[in-house]
């Protein structure tokens, strides 16, 4: 007799490898209450990897980011031995904000209310008047407080618990895919972070699934197959997920499965392959597509297709890296959408969408979320939310995100009704209350 667990994941959450029962209910408050969002700042946000910058942006010796996450504030530096650390960025002396803009790069930090100058290991080097502290001089025994850091995968991370497990402990089983791209390779050719009404939450849930594609993305159907029975889905028991869906391939929902478009005729024209043998064919393009990559990927300046497995050269891999960030790797196109809670306000959050591409040998242009555009590294940009795009399916996910957040707050709303392929957004909220109620 089939086991009746591996009969319920095949009727209701496609190639899903796991399912995660409703150890919590996902009611409006989780999204709306202060109190809720206290609990997580303290108890969640404190004690997890989170991505505090592009490593790009600390190439050299004193450069350093600030990332404000919540009512925190962390400082990133590189050091004269070409390591990052992290610091809570506050003077230790009467609690002044140390570093009150974005990134820069500077011979040591100075303290804007009394002076106070601390080095790149976070080392108190100057205090006035050193000699009239009853305790002793200052310098040499205060420092910043230090949090750990790491650099992996192209970002710099950091944790704000001292205690924490390390980052590849934490990230689990995505490393073994992280491991395969080349990270080292790309440039972030695309920076947009904006405010957004709405909690944090409500994007993360809307990208732990694909059930809303259709209706809210429609113009993806034409080159991503959205069924979810034939998407994989990959839950992690560190709170992670990995979603694999195909690429260069119509949406199996869709009559017109077997037509070419321009889509799949420009890629296969690219890749020298000739879109009139997959005239009404268009199922064969994926397959096709797979094979002449690994082909000629090398010479077109892409090394690492040579160690992709054959369906991250058309598909699309995303993960969710709990609690607040999205990555999808592409052959070589990868996008990072995160949102982080806002210091006050649970009905707002801040919202981060980075694009970054490896260049072919033949083109200085490359692909983000918007056009194509130089690969070149850019500046932060910040937009105000309804006045700029963040790209056309971003601002599509953004309304939908923010429709919802005002149907958090009306009492007809008693709680999420979840299909088997939104598991995953089950899997998210299970593990928010498991760090809160640990």
């Amino acid at each position: 007799m089939e086991d009746p667990e591996k009969q319920r994941k095949a009727s209701v959450s496609g190639s899903a490898n796991r399912i995660y029962d409703e150890e919590v209910k996902i009611t409006g408050d989780r999204y709306t209450s202060k109190d809720f969002m206290e609990k997580e700042l303290s108890k969640l946000w404190s004690k997890v990897w989170n991505i505090g910058c592009w490593g790009r942006e600390l190439e050299k010796e004193g450069d350093f980011v600030t990332h404000n996450i919540g009512r925190e504030s962390i400082l990133l530096v590189r050091n004269k031995h070409n390591k990052v650390r992290a610091f809570h960025n506050v003077c230790p002396h009467r609690g002044n904000r140390l570093v009150h803009v974005d990134a820069g790069f500077v011979s040591d930090f100075r303290c804007t209310y009394h002076g106070w100058k601390f080095n790149y290991e976070g080392e108190l080097i100057y205090a006035q008047d050193d000699d009239d502290f009853p305790q002793g001089n200052p310098c040499g025994k205060l420092k910043l407080n230090e949090i750990p850091c790491e650099e992996y995968a192209g970002f710099i991370w950091y944790n704000m618990d001292k205690n924490c497990f390390p980052l590849k402990g934490f990230l689990g089983e995505i490393t073994k895919y992280l491991d395969m791209y080349d990270n080292e390779g790309l440039k972030r050719v695309y920076y947009k972070v904006c405010e957004v009404p709405f909690n944090w939450k409500a994007l993360r849930d809307n990208f732990c699934e694909s059930y809303h594609l259709p209706a809210t993305h429609p113009q993806i159907s034409d080159y991503y197959d959205d069924d979810y029975k034939n998407t994989d889905f990959e839950l992690y028991e560190t709170g992670h997920n990995l979603m694999k869906m195909k690429g260069s391939l119509p949406s199996l929902r869709n009559s017109k499965t077997f037509e070419m478009n321009e889509k799949l005729e420009a890629e296969l024209t690219y890749w020298n392959l000739n879109p009139e043998d997959f005239n009404k064919k268009a199922h064969l393009v994926r397959e096709s597509l797979q094979n002449q990559k690994k082909k000629l990927g090398k010479e077109r300046g892409f090394d690492h297709f040579e160690n992709l497995p054959d369906a991250w050269l058309t598909d699309a891999f995303h993960f969710n890296i709990f609690p607040g960030t999205s990555i999808t790797y592409t052959a070589n196109v990868v996008s990072l959408q995160r949102t982080e809670p806002h210091p006050d306000d649970p009905n707002k959050s801040i919202f981060d969408h980075w694009g970054f591409a490896l260049k072919s040998n033949d083109s200085d242009l490359v692909a983000s979320p918007e056009d194509m555009v130089p690969w070149e590294e850019v500046e932060k940009r910040v937009v105000i939310f309804g006045e700029e795009t963040l790209s056309d399916v971003a601002d599509q996910d953004l309304e939908r995100a923010s429709a919802q957040q005002l149907g958090f707050h009306s009492s007809g709303f008693e709680g999420a009704y979840l299909s088997g392929q939104e598991n995953r957004v089950q899997q998210f909220h299970n593990f928010i209350d498991r760090y809160i109620n640990r």
